[in-house]
């Protein structure tokens, strides 16, 4: 089954909410965990992730919180994935360490690869201000078709 871990998606909202801070002033983790109804202690481990790679900081202090430590424009999708999930890997047998004893056989892989390429690709072409847009555009953004085409993979 496909699907997206709690983890990375608890992980895109929160980064989208640092993004919609205008002034990037720091957001208790508190008020985040409660808008974003988020338990705070995954809050809490899924941002230390998130500050090891240098996408937030952290200030502490009565007026601290969280905050973007780079503009929302610079931050794709894929790399808040692969900071918080690893590189995206379908099947074992895409590159992602292990060796499959039917790769040159194997009539699937083709299928698997191509899936895969599609995600990572799609993944790294959304940034966080594209997000933020309006219901209108960010619709637009979504329609897998249109960014399929695109990226020429169709």
């Amino acid at each position: 089954m496909f699907r997206i871990s709690r983890r990375l998606d608890y992980g895109v909202q929160l980064m989208i909410a640092l993004a919609a801070e205008e002034e990037n002033r720091p957001i208790p983790t508190a008020a985040l965990a409660e808008k974003l109804e988020i338990p705070l202690p995954f809050l809490h481990q899924i941002a230390h992730t998130l500050m090891q790679s240098g996408l937030i900081k952290a200030s502490p202090g009565p007026r601290g919180g969280l905050r973007l430590s780079q503009p929302a424009e610079t931050i794709s999708l894929m790399r808040i994935s692969e900071t918080l999930e690893g590189p995206i890997c379908l099947n074992p047998c895409l590159e992602c360490g292990e060796e499959c004893p039917r790769q040159t056989t194997c009539t699937a892989m083709p299928i698997w690869d191509h899936l895969q390429d599609l995600i990572v690709k799609y993944l790294d072409s959304v940034h966080l201000d594209a997000l933020l847009a309006q219901p209108e555009s960010a619709k637009k953004i979504f329609d897998i078709t249109e960014m399929a085409g695109k990226l020429k993979l169709n």
